[in-house]
């Protein structure tokens, strides 16, 4: 069996799923959970990010976009935004 990570969610990312409609939230909840398994999986869904900010990864959740950073077996969260807003900082 393949060893799993730890998704670690910060207070930042909590604060944005908490203003999505439920449905929303839903869905990105559910696949947050494929990162336990592979946070590196192939694209287009999961890509990394070039550049700096918090979280160098992304998980597509259409229309919403999950920041993310992985670090050994922790996966911590950063930030759930629509896509036209996640890369602003």
């Amino acid at each position: 069996m393949a060893a799993r990570f730890t998704v670690h969610l910060t207070p930042t990312f909590l604060r944005d799923l908490e203003g999505l409609p439920a449905s929303v939230q839903e869905r990105i909840l559910e696949a947050v959970k494929r990162l336990e398994v592979n946070p590196f999986a192939p694209p287009p869904k999961i890509k990394k990010l070039k550049g700096k900010g918090a979280g160098r990864w992304r998980l597509e959740v259409w229309p919403s976009r999950v920041r993310y950073e992985v670090v050994g077996r922790d996966v911590a969260l950063y930030r759930v935004r629509h896509r036209k807003d996640i890369y602003r900082e």
